[in-house]
């Protein structure tokens, strides 16, 4: 499946590697959930940040 959207396709990888680390790092399912939240979160700020510092070496 291709996808136009790289923010779409970023999104859908950063889903399925939080699940996959949650999983394999905490024990019980509220801790899982929580750290896979904020990874999530790193990952998708972290990545919009560094695509907007990117942007403006193309300016």
């Amino acid at each position: 499946m291709i996808w136009k959207s790289h923010l779409l396709s970023m999104i859908v990888y950063a889903i399925f590697v939080c699940i996959v680390l949650a999983l394999l790092r905490r024990e019980d399912k509220k801790s899982q959930i929580k750290y896979a939240l904020f990874l999530f979160l790193i990952m998708v700020v972290g990545g919009l940040l560094f695509g907007w510092f990117m942007y403006l070496f193309t300016l």
